[in-house]
């Protein structure tokens, strides 16, 4: 949590030291007072792993400030790329060389550019060094945009990363899916993909079904029956669970709990995901990454339920008081399972990799869990 806070100050001063319309920045927060969070060293007066670092780099009298978007993007995609470069007559006029560069995993080359940038003698404490969308076409990975003064001056920062994802390497979803709610647009989407989907329908009974839940409430007496048979349901909106005054009116849970914020802003929660089959194949084991998982992380998160069977991921903000909550957990009921989950996945289904290998984790998880359960009621 300490060591989080370099890379949040890197973004920051990134962006002040860019902007050509900022010409001061207050500081505040030396030492984490009244137990918040925010200060530069701990309570004791303890220094915070690598925010010194980035302090003295961020505010360093000439740094290449480097940014792209999106950060995390399908193979192909355009990203946009900027360079800019923060000047506090560190340079004396001249011309400056700068080379730029794209590189993937095993520092594979996909973009490579030398340009040059004029110091006059009274020039701005912001000057665009370069701004290109490029497509960025290599394999599945983490990817660094890295720009540099090739002579003259010896620029801080100089670096950012994203994240690329070829949809070539998405797993499989062999089971059928059962959509409950209409969401005529998520089915489209998984017919495109070739994942077999059918609606929730009265009088059909499977013990193995994966149903899937979306935007729309389905038929809950219906779902509730399917998953005390050994169905295992997914939900990808909580919104559809009011019933009434109460937010998650609709679970079949002696404590229904509520949906509750954490907000993320200065006093931020800390968000964790667990080794699990729902993350396979993205980091996972401890806080969740920012850039990474940027547009997914949620501002809301459960509280109060009965504990569920499995608790995947969640959130805690342990700044000026404690609050904490799950964002993704599995809850049995009868013979089958109910996966509660808060993450940004149908929101950025289509757009951002990390919501499509979610989904397709989930699913592919609950089918292992529905047919796990019918074992389990066949033997003798």
């Amino acid at each position: 949590s300490l060591r989080k806070m370099a890379g949040q100050r890197t973004l920051g001063l990134n962006a002040i030291r860019s902007n050509p319309n900022i010409v001061g920045y207050s500081l505040t927060g030396m030492n984490d007072h009244v137990s918040c969070g925010e200060g530069l060293t701990t309570t004791f007066r303890e220094l915070k792993p690598g925010t010194v670092d980035a302090m003295f780099e961020g505010f360093a009298p000439l740094r290449l400030c480097l940014f792209a978007e999106p950060v995390n993007v399908y193979r192909g995609t355009r990203v946009r790329f900027e360079a800019v470069l923060a000047n506090e007559d560190a340079l004396v006029p001249g011309e400056y060389p700068v080379r730029l560069l794209v590189v993937g995993p095993q520092n594979r080359r996909i973009f490579e550019k030398n340009v040059n940038v004029t110091i006059e003698k009274e020039s701005p404490f912001v000057l665009p060094v370069f701004s290109e969308d490029i497509a960025v076409d290599g394999p599945s990975g983490r990817y660094r945009f890295l720009a540099a003064l090739e002579r003259g001056g010896a620029a801080t920062g100089g670096e950012t990363v994203f994240y690329v994802a070829d949809p070539a390497e998405m797993p499989a979803v062999r089971a059928d899916v059962v959509l409950a709610g209409d969401d005529a647009e998520l089915a489209k989407w998984l017919g495109d993909r070739g994942i077999r989907c059918r609606a929730l329908a009265a009088g059909e009974t499977s013990q193995r079904e994966v149903i899937l839940v979306s935007k729309t409430p389905p038929a809950f007496e219906e779902l509730w029956h399917r998953v005390e048979n050994g169905a295992t349901a997914v939900f990808l909106s909580l919104d559809v669970l009011r019933r009434g005054d109460q937010s998650l009116g609709w679970l079949p849970l002696a404590n229904k709990g509520t949906t509750t914020p954490i907000r993320g802003w200065l006093y931020l929660k800390d968000e964790w995901a667990k080794r699990h089959p729902i993350f396979d194949g993205l980091p996972a084991g401890g806080l969740m990454d920012y850039t990474f998982y940027r547009e997914i992380i949620p501002d809301t998160v459960l509280a109060g339920q009965d504990p569920p069977a499995e608790a995947v991921a969640g959130a805690i903000k342990a700044s000026q008081d404690y609050s904490s909550g799950l964002m993704l957990a599995a809850h049995e009921s009868g013979a089958g399972r109910f996966i509660l989950n808060t993450l940004l996945i149908r929101e950025n289904l289509g757009v951002h990799p990390v919501a499509e290998r979610l989904l397709r984790n989930l699913l592919n998880y609950a089918a292992g869990q529905a047919k796990s359960t019918s074992r389990r009621r066949e033997s003798p």
